[in-house]
């Protein structure tokens, strides 16, 4: 009798460890890229390939479903998010967890390196376009809605979340046709909406006043600032939710830059801005809420006035006073 008991038990412990064995060996599976995957993917048993499809099923579920728990007061929520470049070789991003909200403007600082860019560009998804990157966690946007779901679109997703360059990229067309490019690419070609457009979105860019008579110059042919002003234009011209700016004043001289930080005040009230900026002085005079940044983690969020005058971490007092950097 005990000598069957034990042969059960053994069963059973084997009989674990083999689901545990299947487990380990599907999700090895899933997480790695394509085409990699489906040569391992080949090698599995068939009660393997069955977990491997119920897995991945699941998955799918969970990524399409909407957070229930979402706070309409914000834009993005993030939870446990990591991202690699070279195939899992170079760790950028570490365990984010952070909430952005709607109609402010959070900035990002910390030492060049620390991972602020490579984070704006998963917000619509750019890192997307770059060979042998991967992420895991979630980034939920607007409704709850996780950005991996093929509920929405990459299209849709970069029409809503606009993209501010560090260097202006005005396309080598003129002026009238940079901010009118974004609406006839969507399908928009009635003339006087295409021209009603144009000129509210040069007007929300304190752009139309400096332009208005120029309108079929080349847009290359503007100053430093005329041209992110114009970039800003163009963006907006798709009347997206939020707007992401990675350090749009670096190259530009102090009136340019004021009139960008001018500019990034009263567009808040209708749209969202998250900027990366490496001035701390700069952080300060445009931001609601600051996030810092340290070796691929937010090392403290918060109000920008608790950020810059009783930060609670080490690290933040370290960077902010100039210690590191």
């Amino acid at each position: 009798m005990e000598k069957t008991q034990e042969i059960k038990d053994s069963t059973e412990e084997q009989s674990i460890e083999q689901d545990q064995s299947d487990d380990c060996k599907v999700h090895n599976v899933i997480n790695s890229k394509l085409p990699k995957r489906w040569f391992k993917y080949l090698r599995l048993s068939k009660s393997q390939k069955r977990l491997y499809k119920k897995v991945l099923n699941e998955n799918k579920t969970k990524v399409d479903k909407l957070k229930t728990t979402f706070d309409k007061n914000n834009i993005f929520e993030v939870e446990h998010f990591d991202f690699w470049y070279n195939n899992h070789q170079k760790h950028a991003l570490k365990e984010i967890n952070m909430k952005i909200k709607r109609n402010k403007v959070t900035a990002l600082i910390g030492p060049s390196g620390c991972g602020k860019s490579t984070f704006i560009r998963c917000l619509n998804r750019m890192n997307d376009q770059i060979p042998n990157t991967s992420s895991e966690g979630y980034i939920y946007f607007d409704n709850g809605t996780n950005l991996k779901s093929k509920k929405i679109s990459t299209l849709e997703l970069t029409t809503r979340v606009g993209m501010i360059f560090q260097k202006p990229s005005p396309f080598p067309m003129s002026i009238y046709e940079n901010v009118a490019y974004g609406p006839k690419a969507h399908g928009i070609n009635d003339k006087k909406m295409i021209d009603k457009i144009v000129q509210e979105a040069l007007k929300s860019a304190a752009l139309w006043d400096e332009v208005k008579d120029n309108l079929f110059d080349l847009g290359t042919s503007l100053s430093g600032g005329q041209q992110q002003r114009l970039c800003i234009a163009r963006a907006i011209a798709l009347k997206p939710e939020t707007l992401l700016m990675d350090e749009p004043t670096s190259g530009l001289d102090p009136i340019a830059t004021s009139k960008i930080e001018v500019l990034i005040n009263n567009l808040k009230k209708d749209f969202t801005i998250i900027i990366v900026t490496h001035s701390m002085a700069q952080a300060q005079r445009v931001s609601d809420e600051t996030a810092f940044f340290y070796q691929g983690r937010v090392i403290e969020m918060d109000t920008t006035k608790n950020i810059f005058t009783s930060p609670q971490n080490k690290k933040t007092r370290e960077y902010i006073s100039g210690k590191i950097g």
